[in-house]
């Protein structure tokens, strides 16, 4: 049988006539929920931070959908990727560009 000193918690679920009910902590913390951390940054900065990282995942989705289109031209013929580069790239430009 383990020791006192190796025993970091125990709880015991209780269940009432509605669904869950509150645990019982007998030994150790509950291990409760941490406090979220307040974001350090300067409120002036709060739109500048906005853009950039809109301006990002536009670029997230724009590679991405060139990666697919490249992979989709690469099975479909040989040198694919080669033949549909312009219309590829177009495309995936395109949806960067879109607001």
């Amino acid at each position: 049988m383990a020791s006192k000193e190796d025993v970091q918690s125990a709880t015991v679920l209780r269940s009432d006539d509605t669904f869950g009910g509150s645990p019982d902590v007998l030994v150790g913390s509950s291990g409760g929920r941490k406090k979220k951390k307040k974001k350090k940054q300067a409120t002036a900065l709060k739109p500048f931070e906005k853009a950039v990282f809109k301006q990002a995942k536009k670029f997230d989705e724009a590679s991405k959908e060139y990666r697919d289109r490249h992979e989709k031209s690469n099975k479909k013929k040989k040198n694919g990727w080669i033949k549909d580069l312009p219309k590829n790239y177009n495309k995936a430009m395109n949806k960067l560009m879109k607001f």
